[in-house]
């Protein structure tokens, strides 16, 4: 996931900073319920096999959905799909070289800085792996790869697992003229183009295959900001029924991994439901209400920082204890976590932010606008 600072790019969708929020808490409980010995067992099977009745509840039922951090992290490609698309379609876009340099800044450094913390953390409580400790706090005893770790592009090390999802954010933005090109090219039959993205990623499902399922996450989201007036017109028009069916197919399709654990598209299928969460908070009043509270924007505007910090703080309170309670390492590692992402914030992120805006204006200049000019050229067209 990227910073939420595109978002205010246009008051428009400012609700999407509380759904970023809300997608990053998520990340969270995950993470403390997977201390738990009998819940990590439970994510790495197909639930056929003999668990204790509030193992199978919490895993294979829509109470997942609490804490359903993979499906999070999808969620989170759509939106910057979504987020960095949209100035390139408005009157507000900057040149490459600017936008370059600030997204670059603004990942980076946060993320430099929160492999140190970990690395801090790390060497204040070690991890040894232990029996007595889940599969996936085990996991974290292993010689991280500091070099492959703050180059982002080769995935992560046990260090800050989080940072796997970066991978896939940085070659999105660094690819984000080719598509923007391409939903230029394709945003009269754009809902059209969603389906064919779904079905590659259906493909990259059953092969196993993680290019063709992760990237076109980002490409729905920049669809879906190609038609962003269509999707606010049709909100209005759903109706109180309308959006209640589309929330219960959310439900589901979100979950699908844990609710239909046998078919061989679940992540196609989980894609097609945060696709839709993101439509209800472009679209609909109450999810964009939702959005707009400010415990959720205070979430929003820190989960960059909350999603870098989470993970050590965790694994530092489980092997500090040596617990597998999720229960115990929750009520500490959550509001410890969320301590430690308001200060991260306001010492690393957001001077960070600053440092990118400095540098994005030094650069200033506003080529490459021969996209945005086609795409204006033929905006009425989708309307």
């Amino acid at each position: 996931m990227g910073d939420s600072t595109e978002l205010r790019l246009t008051t428009r969708f400012t609700a999407l900073d509380g759904l970023r929020g809300l997608a990053a808490i998520i990340v969270v409980i995950h993470h403390c319920l997977l201390v738990s010995r009998e819940l990590a067992a439970a994510v790495h099977s197909d639930g056929t096999g003999e668990l204790e009745p509030w193992v199978w509840w919490a895993t294979f039922t829509p109470l997942h959905l609490l804490w359903a951090g993979q499906e999070a992290v999808y969620l989170f490609f759509i939106l910057s799909g979504f987020v960095l698309m949209l100035p390139f379609l408005g009157d507000d876009a900057s040149g490459w070289a600017s936008y370059y340099s600030k997204r670059l800044i603004r990942i980076y450094l946060p993320v430099w800085a929160s492999l140190m913390f970990a690395l801090l953390l790390a060497s204040i409580v070690p991890r040894v792996a232990s029996p007595s400790l889940s599969s996936w706090v085990n996991l974290h005893d292993q010689v991280p790869d500091l070099l492959g770790d703050m180059l982002l592009l080769g995935g992560a090390s046990s260090l800050n697992s989080p940072l796997w999802s970066l991978q896939w954010e940085m070659l999105f933005s660094l690819l984000l003229p080719l598509y923007l090109i391409i939903a230029i090219r394709v945003r009269r039959c754009w809902l059209l183009s969603i389906a064919g993205l779904l079905v590659v990623i259906a493909l990259g499902n059953i092969l196993y295959t993680s290019l063709p399922v992760f990237l076109p996450m980002f490409g729905i989201g920049a669809l879906m900001a190609v038609g962003r007036q269509d999707l606010e017109g049709w909100g209005r028009h759903l109706g109180g029924c309308g959006w209640a069916f589309m929330l219960v197919a959310a439900v589901p399709l979100l979950c699908a991994r844990w609710l239909y654990p046998q078919l061989p598209v679940v992540i196609a299928l989980a894609t097609v439901g945060g696709a839709l969460v993101l439509f209800a908070f472009i679209a609909w009043r109450p999810a964009i209400g939702l959005g707009n509270n400010d415990i959720m924007q205070w979430l929003g505007l820190r989960s960059f920082s909350l999603y870098l910090v989470h993970e050590p703080i965790i694994l530092s309170v489980t092997y500090a204890f040596r617990s597998s309670d999720p229960v115990l390492v929750g009520l500490l590692a959550l509001p410890l976590s969320l301590a430690t992402a308001e200060i991260f914030f306001r010492l690393v992120e957001r001077p960070s932010q600053s440092l990118a805006g400095e540098v994005g204006r030094a650069l200033g200049g506003r080529p490459s606008r021969r996209e945005k000019l086609a795409f204006n050229d033929h905006r009425g067209d989708m309307l």
